[in-house]
């Protein structure tokens, strides 16, 4: 951390962002501007972030997919759109986002039909189709990663874990090491942490586009994907000192869903959501 001179924030850069980071919108302001459904978790890492920053690094937004979102967004209200998807990049953006929106309105409309069947198959393509993403969006951030050439400290999300082999991958990158949070804090804690099926799934899928084996029943990690969005909490918690809600509860609701087969992934499906008390 003393090593680092830039902290990499995994956030495209906003107006909101922007003026924050540079002194012209308190936390306060920010928070009424941003839609998070996590406003205290929010306040703290901004608060985090310009205390970085009062110490001398420099905080970097860089998140060039989720940019060229923003910025596709932002065409389309500027009467733009037709100009700013020429570019090659934007379009292979452009492409992938359709895919992964298109498997995502399958997936609603098959949880509409009350299927469990349907909506197995639909989430398998959605985790495909989100694979995808995952992968551009790793590759583009590790481009733009590798030109700050300074030492970097590095936020990214766990499923980002192909990050890591793309920034090693870059000529101008000369050592990568990484820590993974959350796996630390369940040993704090003294639990086993257990991977989200979910995640575990779009996994399979990003080491199936590069190339990787992979074991696992996909089938089954779909259906115990649908038990576990069902459980886990929504809500914000709000931690006392020294706890950690959210990942208790995502432990919690990951070890239940895990230890179910899929025809106990159905008969919960069917009577939490299709309405049927019955196979």
């Amino acid at each position: 951390m003393r090593k680092c001179k830039n902290f990499v924030l995994e956030e495209p850069m906003t107006l909101e962002l922007n003026k924050l980071l540079s002194g012209e919108m308190d936390i306060d302001e920010y928070i009424m501007w941003v839609n998070t459904p996590f406003p205290v978790y929010t306040v703290h890492l901004m608060r985090a972030l310009l205390d970085l920053k009062n110490r001398g690094l420099k905080v970097l937004p860089v998140e060039p997919y989720l940019q060229i979102v923003e910025g596709i967004h932002e065409a389309v209200e500027a009467n733009r759109y037709d100009e700013y998807v020429k570019n090659e990049v934007v379009q292979k953006v452009l492409k992938v986002e359709r895919e992964a929106t298109g498997a995502l309105i399958e997936y609603h409309e098959a949880f509409m039909s009350r299927d469990f069947d349907s909506v197995v198959e639909a989430t398998l393509k959605f985790a495909k189709a989100d694979a995808k993403r995952f992968v551009l969006r790793d590759k583009m951030r590790a481009d733009k990663i590798a030109e700050i050439n300074e030492n970097c400290l590095v936020e990214a999300g766990q499923i980002h874990f192909l990050l890591e082999e793309e920034l090693k991958n870059r000529a101008e990158v000369s050592n990568v090491d990484s820590v993974n949070i959350v796996e630390k804090v369940a040993n704090t804690l003294g639990i086993d942490y257990v991977k989200n099926p979910g995640n575990e799934l779009t996994e399979i899928y990003i080491k199936e586009i590069i190339g990787e084996e992979f074991n696992g029943d996909v089938e089954l990690l779909a259906a115990q994907a649908l038990i576990y969005i069902t459980l886990v909490s929504k809500e914000e918690m709000v931690p006392e000192e020294g706890q950690f809600p959210h990942l208790l509860d995502e432990v919690k609701c990951a070890k239940i869903a895990r230890s179910m087969s899929y025809d106990n992934c159905r008969k919960f499906m069917n009577r939490v959501w299709f309405g049927r008390s019955k196979n």
